[in-house]
């Protein structure tokens, strides 16, 4: 139970081991199952977010730079999301190696509601988010969504519409300041956009969000 408070509140292994008493690989071991263990649940639980007239900003992001960190050489991950704009504020994460429309669109598709008001900034790909419709048949179709842009090689907020895209830039930022460079790969960022994607969810209930994924895991034999 004391391993469990102290990983809620952001300790680090060498933290985790001091507070403990435990060896290092007990500490990795057990760092390792409860990480696995939220991820399992946003990977069960991940539903769209949006809705009828509910604003979503949607970014691209690059996590690490090609460099060289301590011997070893750290590639770097695009990752592309949106939060909503509501109490909440739900929202998706994932990694992608292209930022190209036939990349971008689908993920839009399956993660944003119809009906969501969609900001972003002008990449050239969210032109087309207004070209995504629902087919009626007869030849009838219906937008899917509403698009609203801010270009920021000029404004960081639109002045004529007040638009812009601080709600997932801050995002961004607080998710990166829980992904150590070392582990800003397409193999392991994955992971800890999960990880943040479940703290935001259960924030401010932390120990019974965890307890709850505890009792709800299943075990094989």
């Amino acid at each position: 139970m004391l391993f469990l408070y102290y990983w809620l509140n952001g300790a680090t292994a060498k933290q985790l081991g001091t507070y403990t008493g435990w060896g290092t690989n007990k500490v990795r071991l057990w760092v390792k199952y409860v990480h696995e263990l939220v991820c399992s649940v946003v990977l069960s639980e991940q539903g769209m977010i949006g809705g009828d007239g509910v604003v979503v900003e949607i970014d691209e992001s690059k996590f690490g730079k090609r460099k060289y960190h301590k011997g070893h050489r750290v590639e770097g991950v695009w990752v592309f999301g949106g939060v909503e704009l509501t109490a909440e504020r739900k929202m998706f994460a994932v990694t992608v190696d292209q930022r190209d429309s036939d990349t971008l669109l689908p993920l839009i598709l399956k993660f944003i509601k119809p009906g969501s008001i969609i900001r972003s900034d002008c990449w050239p790909v969210y032109f087309s988010i207004e070209n995504l419709e629902m087919d009626l048949g007869d030849g009838l179709s219906l937008p899917l969504y509403e698009w609203e842009g801010v270009n920021h090689s000029r404004h960081f907020k639109n002045p004529e519409t007040g638009v812009h895209t601080n709600t997932i830039e801050g995002t961004w930022h607080g998710v990166k300041r829980m992904v150590p460079i070392r582990k800003r790969t397409k193999k392991q960022v994955q992971g800890c956009l999960f990880e943040f994607i479940w703290r935001r969810r259960n924030e401010g209930n932390l120990w019974n969000g965890l307890m709850a994924a505890l009792r709800d895991v299943r075990y094989e034999y």
